[in-house]
């Protein structure tokens, strides 16, 4: 080789600029390059070339490490050869080793999901027939089997014919932002505790259900369930308690679903489930109980079983220009007279419920202004002894003095305000009222005592016991004088979580009497662990008294076991002298009933007043 040949080479080659400039500088030996060129010409020639080869490929080192880091790959297809360039990164996100094999558009198409090819091939061929960019979305599948979501930007290149010649783009792994917003949209449309379709999508589904009904294929139908007295449940247990039996109910609501329906949660203890193709109004009833029966039975919870129930109420489509809020509302219409009917069971829409539902909500509205505006009143009846025929004590009886209705009796208002929770409030209006009313009779009269009802609702609470401890303390009455009273039924709802309530509550020294005795199902051996003070005969069984011999037998069983137990007796709705003899002559101690004495205001009512006996 000779010496120009040799320098020629060595300008061309790969060497390190430091090494190649020595080199040069030794061939030369001080004579003139090739061509005419001196050695200087020759290497500042070489290292302006080696320098700007050097730039670019620092420049492309740069753009692989910038994609990588921006994980950001890019392809450049070239349409007549078919060659598809990727780069590294490109590799990367399709789960391939960088550089392993060449691309064609083919190859490309393979590793997509199959349910994406003829989407992102009908994009493609929109782009190179109208020469516009391109973005999409696609999905790619990896050897492993993983499938990753992509987002793909890309532009047709045209070659100097004026023709589509490359498809050059970027892409990008957008995988983990798709599942974010999946799990944000299903956070958006699904109820946190139970997972189950909460109220947005549950009524998107009814109109999509309502509107596209046919009528040989029948029709939809709302089922609005709620749980029977799970806010006592909640409150007495705690609201970790109530959440696990929600999570319950729910799972075996979702069991119990037909397919095709579709169960969601409203909130609280409220579910809903659309029924599809419902052709007869039997039909709906069926599945709702069978939803009834199939969600009965005890959970436990922090150590106690708990036993639950559910109430239903139907209400089925019958256009598809039904509103699905109106079917919705005529369902909880429906759901609360089966609430009304002795819960555990399904009742079917009927019109007559909407004025009804109508006229409870009104009632509810006009009951908080009347807490708020002193509408609330207390009459007062008295407990007569038979004996003596001497008042010995008042029963506290709500009165709600209505500016347009007159004066509302209880029945119009108790089952009202248990479901609305307003029964709290009153409840402990009632009884301080009393209470306070008893201390300035006492002033007269020490001995007199005073009954007051407890709610349900009010027994299922953890602070009653402390409510009413206060209220004793505050108005100074001697406890054993304060007598409270709770229906059998209520009693029996939940005899263990009753109990324990009672316990508290007679450790305070207050009486507990037990209402409308023998109209419920009480067990004897419960009766024999409560710590009842008084049963009060139920005016069912008084009435028939001095002709009614089965009443005169219930009487003198219950007066029995009274007797045998250690527990006084107050029968109610004496209305006839001769109803009064008859007990009294049973050895009965204490009456009630308008024979006796009406409820009154207190300023209507007189201590100490003796009954007239008989004629």
């Amino acid at each position: 080789m000779d010496r120009d040949q040799a320098l020629l080479e060595l300008a061309l080659s790969d060497e390190p600029t430091p090494v190649l400039v020595a080199h040069a500088r030794r061939l030369s030996d001080g004579q003139d390059a090739p061509f005419g060129l001196k050695v200087e010409d020759v290497l500042t020639r070489t290292l302006t070339r080696r320098a700007a080869y050097e730039d670019a490929r620092r420049s492309e080192q740069r753009l692989v490490e910038a994609q990588r880091i921006s994980q950001v790959g890019s392809y450049d297809f070239e349409i007549a050869t078919n060659t598809n360039l990727w780069s590294d990164q490109l590799f990367r996100i399709y789960g391939r080793e960088p550089q392993s094999f060449m691309a064609s558009y083919e190859v490309f198409l393979g590793m997509l999901h199959p349910d994406d090819v003829e989407h992102v091939t009908s994009v493609h061929q929109r782009s190179l027939a109208t020469l516009e960019p391109y973005e999409m979305e696609e999905r790619v599948v990896w050897p492993d089997g993983q499938v990753r979501t992509l987002a793909s930007w890309g532009e047709i290149v045209v070659g100097e014919d004026g023709n589509p010649a490359r498809m050059v783009g970027i892409c990008w792994d957008i995988t983990e932002r798709k599942q974010m917003e999946a799990q944000l949209v299903h956070e958006a449309l699904h109820d946190r505790l139970t997972g189950l379709p909460n109220r947005v999508l549950f009524v998107d589904r009814l109109a999509q259900s309502v509107t596209s009904q046919n009528r040989n294929l029948g029709a939809p139908a709302v089922l609005f369930l709620d749980v029977d007295r799970f806010k006592v449940v909640n409150d007495s247990l705690g609201h970790d308690a109530g959440d696990e039996i929600l999570v319950e109910l729910a799972g075996r609501l979702a069991e119990l679903m037909r397919p095709g329906d579709t169960v969601g949660r409203f909130g609280g203890d409220e579910f809903v489930v659309l029924c599809q193709g419902i052709q007869h109004p039997a039909e709906a009833m069926h599945v709702a109980e069978r939803l009834i029966e199939g969600v009965s039975g005890p959970v436990s919870v922090t150590g106690a079983d708990v036993v639950l129930s559910v109430s239903v109420g139907i209400a089925i489509s019958s256009s598809q220009d039904d509103a699905p809020a109106d079917l919705l509302r005529d369902a909880d219409a429906a759901m609360y007279r089966a609430k009304r009917d002795g819960r555990a069971r399904c009742v079917l829409f009927a019109d007559t419920m909407r004025d009804e539902a109508l006229a409870r909500l009104e009632t509810e509205v006009e009951l908080r202004r009347a807490m708020t505006d002193g509408q609330l009143r207390l009459h007062y009846q008295p407990v007569v002894d038979l004996g003596s025929r001497q008042v010995v004590g008042f029963e506290a009886l709500l009165r709600w003095e209505h500016p347009t209705r007159g004066l509302v009796l209880p029945g119009e208002i108790i089952d009202i305000a248990e479901e609305t929770g307003l029964i709290v409030p009153i409840g402990e209006w009632v009884l301080h009222e009393a209470c306070e009313q008893l201390a300035r009779w006492h002033q007269v009269q020490p001995e007199l005592t005073m009954a007051v009802n407890l709610s349900g609702v009010q027994l299922g609470r953890i602070e009653l016991v402390r409510r009413v401890a206060a209220v004793v303390d505050a108005t100074g009455i001697d406890p054993p004088l304060l007598s409270l009273e709770i229906t059998e039924s209520v009693l029996m709802g939940d005899a263990e979580e009753a109990l324990g309530m009672l316990l508290d509550l007679k450790a305070l020294g207050v009486r507990i009497s037990i209402d409308d005795f023998g109209t419920g199902y009480s067990s004897l051996s419960y009766l024999k662990r409560f710590p009842v003070d008084v049963l009060k005969i139920d005016r069912s069984f008084v009435d028939g008294l001095g002709t009614d011999a089965d009443d005169l037998a219930i009487v003198q069983a219950i007066l029995a076991l009274a007797g045998a137990l250690g527990i006084d007796t107050i029968a109610e709705g004496i209305e006839t002298e001769a109803q009064r003899d008859v007990l009294q002559s049973l050895g009965c101690r204490h009456a009630q009933g308008f024979l006796l004495g009406r409820p009154a205001a207190a300023a209507d009512t007189r201590l100490g007043a003796i009954v007239p006996g008989p004629r």
